[in-house]
């Protein structure tokens, strides 16, 4: 289960490796993704849910899954486990490990989204949203009064786009790129749309939350971050070296 960068390097290293692996995605960019790899045959793209991840086990013989989604992705992987435990057999979490946060007044941790919410409407106008298309939703309400105003930083996937500009965001309020962003661009992106105010996840060192945390303490605004949703793993590895020799042995 791989939506992430790292998922996609553990495929390709399992299929380099001589490993028999399949790929399982949820949209046609992460598809796409697999496809300029080379490694399209491998990809499956839908969302497998309850049955539909039970039926996949049994119709491709599926003995571990690896569960390397979204650190913020966890309905996906309580599915995972459940599945696993149903089919008795093999789950395996691959975990980005967590960004150390600076001890700053800048700084601001929050358990959830809606604590997000709440606590980034207090802290600025000008809200630089970059937890993903996802959580637009949840903050929308905080310009529908005229108070706050939301630029998203979101994939470039035009179904996307489309959504924000009808939830109410301005077109030229949205942020479609791909990262993950330098220190420099998110100075970029802040000081061009004039940002009062950060949210972000901590995607780890590979989604580049630091260079976020970077960004924010030399322009002296505030950011959000909000905690990862914590789950009991079974097995959980944060090295990929680590995970691809266990699977291959």
């Amino acid at each position: 289960m791989s939506g992430t960068a790292d998922g996609r390097e553990i495929v390709r290293r399992l299929h380099e490796a001589g490993t028999k692996v399949l790929t399982t995605v949820a949209t046609t960019y992460g598809e796409e993704i697999f496809r300029e790899m080379g490694l399209g045959h491998l990809c499956i793209k839908g969302r497998l849910d309850g049955d539909a991840l039970l039926k996949f086990i049994d119709e491709n013989t599926v003995d571990t899954i690896i569960d390397a989604t979204h650190p913020y992705a966890a309905n996906a992987s309580l599915n995972a486990m459940r599945a696993c435990t149903t089919k008795n057999i093999k789950y395996v979490r691959f975990q980005r490990e967590a960004t150390p946060l600076p001890e700053s007044p800048l700084i601001h941790e929050v358990g959830n989204i809606d604590e997000a919410v709440k606590a980034t409407g207090k802290l600025g106008r000008r809200i630089l949203l970059t937890t993903g298309f996802n959580s637009v939703k949840d903050f929308i309400g905080l310009q529908e009064d005229g108070s706050h105003e939301i630029i998203a930083r979101i994939l470039p996937m035009p179904e996307h786009v489309n959504r924000c500009i009808e939830m109410g965001i301005s077109p030229n309020d949205i942020i479609a790129a791909q990262g993950p962003f330098s220190k420099e661009s998110n100075v970029a992106n802040i000081r061009d749309f004039d940002i009062n105010v950060v949210v972000t996840k901590d995607g780890g060192r590979e989604a580049k939350t630091q260079e976020k945390i970077d960004a924010c303490l030399e322009l002296e605004i505030p950011l959000v971050i909000i905690h990862r949703p914590r789950l009991d793993y079974p097995i959980i590895y944060s090295s990929i070296d680590e995970l691809v020799k266990e699977i291959s042995l």
